[in-house]
């Protein structure tokens, strides 16, 4: 592999140095010529060569010549195809890819450096949160990961990128009295029960909108929830929950009464309709024709009824948070907590919620100093020392090494 330096002059008249790589050929056999320009000296521009010349050799394979576009844009479905993604997930990652790809979808794949993908965050922050912009570098970092895994490119240049910092926030959750106003702004509407359920049962809004009239054990009063209803861009369709795994879920009393009610009104639309009904899905929740309701309006329905009350920031996912939280604020042991929110352990309840895990510290001194009391009254002699076995009272007992 060899290279050669360049000296040319800018368009302000000043002088400059370039260099090239000579870096064999790609894997379509093209003969592949690595240039970066902009040095001021001589030097620079020799000592950058040869740090590009020993990075191509500590790889090995054709070097490509795709372009960070071109590459992504496979990437992207072979990904989503091998890991494999949820549909949502999927379009998630072509959504923040997009940002990379028209920002730097031109550069080539092996000349992406650092400091481009760094300028491209700092640029992204001006109009994105901390939050999306980490989550546009993890999709290319894990992109790259793969093009270093496969020798197209020597190393991974998001590896050391700088990242915006995350507001640390608490999750919003309400009040039990807060709740009890928006169900209150929901009665009657066709949110109504969703707000119910979400409240009493702090489910996801994918997994009560996939609820059948199946998963409901009136006898028991509760329900099993398996699967999960989402929404992209071109369709509407039912996956398992986030964990792939089902859970059971107990009801109050009361709310069992709303679904019964409910069930009777959807029964005139079954009429209503006839065979064009949509018997088949059995939803708990759909529309006049038995079809699934579209997760999106459901969350926009939710949302006009808190902002309504003066609530801002809330949705229907904030009545999962304030399930938890008013039931771990309550004393319930976490990992009962874990279990109806479907999490995969009790770590990740604690944290999400550590801010609404109750403040023990107090009792725990309380009970040390109650054991030490008990153990004072059960052995007097206790509280003035240890007398030993063999020695006499008052004496110091016999050491022992």
């Amino acid at each position: 592999m060899t290279g050669s330096v360049y000296k040319y002059k800018l368009p302000n008249g000043r002088a400059a140095w370039r260099y090239q790589v000579d870096a064999g050929r790609d894997e379509q056999g093209k003969r592949v010529r690595i240039t970066e320009s902009g040095f001021r000296y001589e030097r620079e521009a020799r000592a950058a060569m040869q740090r590009r010349i020993e990075q191509l050799q500590r790889g090995s394979g054709a070097v490509s010549t795709r372009t960070l576009g071109d590459y992504l844009e496979w990437w992207l479905p072979w990904h989503a195809e091998t890991k494999p993604l949820a549909p949502k997930t999927a379009e998630r990652y072509r959504s923040l890819a997009a940002h990379v790809i028209a920002a730097l979808g031109r550069v080539p794949l092996a000349e992406l450096t650092t400091v481009q993908l760094d300028d491209l965050y700092v640029r992204l922050r001006r109009r994105l949160s901390a939050k999306t912009v980490r989550e546009v570098h993890n999709v290319v970092h894990v992109a790259l990961k793969r093009a270093v895994k496969t020798k197209l490119i020597p190393a991974n240049p998001a590896d050391h990128c700088e990242l915006p910092q995350l507001d640390q926030r608490e999750m919003k959750a309400l009040s039990p009295e807060q709740v009890h106003a928006l169900q209150a702004a929901a009665s009657g509407t066709w949110v109504d029960l969703i707000v119910r359920l979400a409240s009493a049962t702090g489910a996801r809004r994918g997994e009560i909108l996939a609820l059948r009239w199946a998963d409901i054990d009136w006898a028991q009063s509760r329900i099993r929830i398996e699967r999960s209803l989402f929404q992209t861009r071109d369709r509407v369709d039912f996956k398992p929950t986030k964990t792939r795994q089902a859970r059971v879920v107990a009801l109050p009393a009361s709310l069992l009464e709303y679904l019964r009610l409910h069930r009777q009104k959807q029964e005139e639309d079954r009429r209503l309709f006839g065979p064009d009904y949509r018997a088949d899905l059995d939803l708990v929740f759909a529309d006049p024709a038995g079809r699934p309701l579209l997760p999106s309006s459901v969350s926009r329905a939710v949302v006009r009824a808190a902002r309504e009350l003066g609530l801002k920031g809330v949705g229907l996912h904030s009545l999962r948070h304030s399930h938890a939280s008013a039931l771990l604020h309550a004393g319930v042991p976490i990992t009962n907590v874990a279990r109806r929110l479907g999490h995969r352990d009790t770590y990740t309840t604690a944290r999400i919620y550590a801010h609404a895990l109750p403040d023990t510290d107090q009792q725990v001194a309380q009970v040390w100093e109650k054991m030490l009391a008990e153990a004072a009254q059960t052995h007097p002699m206790a509280q003035h020392g240890t007398i030993r076995e063999g020695s006499e009272e008052g004496s110091p007992a016999e050491s022992v090494n």
